[in-house]
This record gives C-alpha cells, structure tokens and sequence, in this order.
C-alpha cells in the first residue's frame, strides 16, 4: 500500500453528492490552486516544475489547458496553464491540474532532454498525449490520480470512479 501523502489524503476525501458535484459548487480559491500546484510539483515531479502564471474561468469544452511560448512567460517557465473555475469536486480538479502540469513538464523538462538527446528541439505537436505523457501513469497511480486524456462526465456520474470514466 502506498503511503500517505497530501495528494492521496485529497483524492481519497469522500466525494459530494452528485447532486451538489452537477451544480459545480467546488471552486478552489488562488490559494487552493497553489497549494495543489505545489504539492503536485513536490511529490510526482520532484520540484522540477516552475510555478507558472494559472488563469481560470470559463473554457468551452475543456477542463484545463496548457499553453506553450518560445520565451519565459514566468521565471523558470515558458507555460500558462488555464482552468475552469468552477468543478464537480477537488479530485476532479487535481487530476485536471496534476494532467496539465504534464504538458508544462513536456515543455519546460523534456523538450531540452530531446534537444540533448536528438540535436533538435521537440516538435510542439510531440508534447501531447504521447508514450512521454502516458510515461507518467504509474507515478500518478503511486499518488491516487488517474491519467487520461479525458475524462467521460456521464459516466462520471453513473460511476464516481474515475478508472471507469
């Protein structure tokens, strides 16, 4: 069994009723999201991570969203990571956050490996759900989260487990 650690304490809170997750009453506060982004950053990428500037708010379809710049957007980052403000509740939310942190690690970590590595910068398009992202999968496992490229809402709400959606 893995230990207790602060990402697993969030992830194993017994959820909301559906009822309250469907009218999206979690809403994590600018520090909500920093402590998140930091215990993430701690214990599943080891401090490798540059917090970068986290907008939210409204975004269609998706939950959240990783963008990339040639040239720091932030000290230590070139990513502006974008989330919904409003969720179904907090595990959503991290395996959303920890999800986009992926893509920041793709950009700001890996890219500079397979400059090393290959003797050219990675593509943008090879920074998205790709055998690096999926590369992740047992170390989110370790800590609680489940990685995706998405999560199913209906059957979110049919299930309340995430493997199952």
């Amino acid at each position: 069994m893995a230990r207790p650690n602060p990402i697993r304490t969030i992830m194993e809170l017994e959820l909301p009723s559906i009822t309250y997750q469907r009218r999206k009453l979690f809403r994590p506060s600018s520090a909500d999201i920093t402590y998140a982004y930091n215990i993430i950053n701690r214990h599943v990428f080891r401090n490798q991570l540059r917090k970068p500037k986290i907008t939210t708010g409204r975004l269609g379809p998706a939950w959240g969203t990783c963008g990339w710049y040639y040239g720091e957007k932030s000290p230590g980052t070139q990513c502006d990571i974008w989330l919904a403000d409003k969720w179904f509740c907090p595990q959503w939310f991290m395996n959303t956050l920890a999800h986009e942190m992926i893509h920041q690690w793709q950009w700001d970590v890996y890219r500079w490996d397979h400059l090393d590595e290959y003797g050219r910068e990675m593509n943008v398009v090879s920074a998205g759900h790709g055998p690096n992202f999926f590369a992740w999968r047992d170390e989110f496992d370790y800590y609680g989260l489940n990685l995706k490229t998405f999560f199913r809402q209906r059957k979110w709400f049919l299930y309340q487990d995430f493997t199952k959606c």
